[in-house]
């Protein structure tokens, strides 16, 4: 199932602009490259995809051309070999021409027609060298034996914002130059926020100072982390570092309960709006996060995402069926998020005695789906005995079992021959409670764990996570659990 979800976003790193427009041609004049091909490529998601091959001819001439499509804005390469080749800003201007040759690409390299490449060159070398200055200060202050001295820290913290002004004043520079460029969408993007220093902030005398001083960073980073984010520009898609910056955020800034998760997608999802394909990838990406994200209850943020985008028909780039997945997998998750009361089962017995869940008084309650012919359930079903219903019996711990199949009599030789009659063994024939719904019994065993008032606290763990999980639990209301 997850699989075809994510496979969402794969369209767009083939996207272009609609067949309304006017096109293309990047003509490229690579003598060392006579009769052979160049690729151009754009970025998407840490990886490259072809998008255009030139065929250079005998005098180092080239094309890149479409006559009624335009690329999408973005980063792309000129790949010669896998080991050779450099980045070009793709912008609106689409129709120039590029001059290089393979030895010496960032050196010779010129463009004509395009201003917005040329300043995108200059970016590199600017970047290239702040970094360069950067490594010499931090091997500088490495040497120095008086590094750890105010005044050292003081002169060294200097020159690093002098290099950080000089970015930082050059970037402002092409936004000025080139307003609403594809260029300065990435440059503005590569910066980052200057956290304030909050140590001034908090008094010497504040009990745990060190974490209030880091939690008020934390908060900071947190709000400002998209200050220099044009979320109506896909440009930024198609870049080496917009997906790695979004995989910081969730796994860095956002706590990982479903509610966070939730909002802080919404958040991020609804900047978009009035730029489909930003919008289009970004409910991609964080309906994919949460699909895939391993924590347990996370499912929640899947329902959240699936019902506000997809259910509503928002995500119209869907097809048919991938749309009927999520909603089948939404109808059976649903009722069995973790926080959530789980649903009533009045069941027979073996003996056609009754039996209900919410009847059923224990401070903790394993709700277990199996069926005899199951291999999983031959395993696991004994060792839910074993390794949980005999530890925490003495402390009230019950054992629900629902047996999903209608063969009473490999049901009745399995519950004797491993001796589980302190299960509370009951089954449907007729399903009249629907629990394959409720429960999302697609296969088994299925097992959930709920409290007293028969929420669900845990689910999707095995034998020995539940008991770990139990004793925390236990502990919790008061109990010592002894001899797990």
């Amino acid at each position: 199932m997850k699989n075809l979800f994510l496979l969402l976003v794969c369209g767009l790193c083939f996207q272009s602009v609609g067949s309304f427009a006017q096109g293309y041609k990047i003509q490229v004049n690579i003598p060392q490259m006579s009769n052979k091909q160049v690729i151009l490529a754009n970025y998407f998601e840490g990886k490259v995809y072809a998008v255009d091959t030139a065929q250079i001819n005998s005098n180092g001439t080239g094309y890149f051309q479409k006559n009624n499509k335009k690329l999408a804005r973005g980063m792309y390469i000129l790949l010669f070999s896998p080991s050779n080749y450099f980045d070009i800003m793709i912008g609106d201007n689409q129709n120039f021409s590029i001059t290089t040759d393979t030895l010496q690409v960032i050196d010779k390299i010129r463009f004509e027609g395009s201003p917005e490449n040329t300043a995108f060159l200059g970016f590199q070398k600017v970047m290239t060298s702040a970094t360069q200055k950067s490594r010499q200060i931090k091997e500088a202050m490495e040497k120095d034996p008086a590094k750890t001295s105010p005044e050292a820290k003081k002169k060294y913290s200097a020159r690093f914002d002098q290099i950080d002004k000089e970015v930082r004043d050059h970037i402002a520079g092409l936004c000025k130059q080139f307003p609403n460029s594809a260029l300065a969408t990435f440059a503005n993007f590569t910066l980052s926020v200057p956290t304030p220093d909050f140590s001034k902030e908090i008094p010497e005398n504040t009990p745990n100072r060190d974490f209030e001083i880091q939690k008020k960073e934390y908060l900071f980073s947190k709000a400002h982390y998209w200050d220099n984010t044009n979320f109506q520009d896909s440009t930024l898609i198609r870049t080496p570092i917009f997906k790695s910056k979004l995989d910081e955020f969730f796994n860095t800034r956002v706590l990982m309960i479903p509610d966070s998760v939730y909002k802080e997608s919404v958040n991020i999802i609804e900047k978009s709006r009035g730029c489909k394909a930003m919008f289009r990838y970004l409910v991609s990406y964080c309906f994919n996060y949460a699909l895939s994200n391993k924590y347990m209850g996370m499912e929640a943020a899947f329902v959240y995402l699936a019902k506000k985008y997809y259910l509503t028909g928002e995500a119209d780039w869907v097809d048919k069926k991938t749309l009927e997945n999520i909603e089948r997998e939404v109808i059976l998750t649903q009722y069995n998020l973790i926080g959530l009361k789980a649903q009533e089962l009045k069941l027979p017995t073996m003996d056609g005695d009754w039996v209900s869940l919410y009847e059923t008084e224990a401070p903790f309650t394993l709700l277990l789906f199996w069926e005899a012919d199951c291999g999983h359930c031959k395993k696991q079903v004994p060792q839910v005995k074993t390794g949980l219903l005999d530890k925490f019996k003495p402390y009230g711990f019950k054992v629900f079992a629902v047996h999903t199949q209608n063969d009473k009599e490999k049901w009745e030789n399995f519950v004797t021959e491993h001796e589980l009659f302190d299960f509370i063994n009951c089954w449907d024939p007729q399903n009249q409670t629907n629990f394959r719904v409720y429960y999302h019994i697609d296969s088994t065993p299925v097992m959930y764990l709920l409290d007293k008032e028969k929420k669900i606290i845990a689910k999707k763990l095995d034998i020995e996570q539940f008991a770990d999980i139990l004793t925390k639990e236990y502990k919790r209301i008061g109990v010592e659990v002894k001899n797990v």
